[in-house]
């Protein structure tokens, strides 16, 4: 799934319950993990779970 993040696009895949990889579309090396809490003060949880 694809969620927005300042500005720039992103993949979403879960790796379990508390943690997210996030891959940038234009760039797929550029990736970083985030667990619910960062999802949710980042503000793409509400995106992600929206989505699913």
């Amino acid at each position: 799934m694809t969620v927005t993040h300042n500005g720039k696009q992103n993949t979403a895949s879960k790796l379990n319950d508390n943690e997210w990889r996030l891959s940038s579309v234009d760039k797929p090396r550029e990736t970083f993990t985030m667990d619910r809490k960062q999802m949710q003060l980042a503000g793409l949880l509400e995106q992600v779970e929206k989505q699913s």
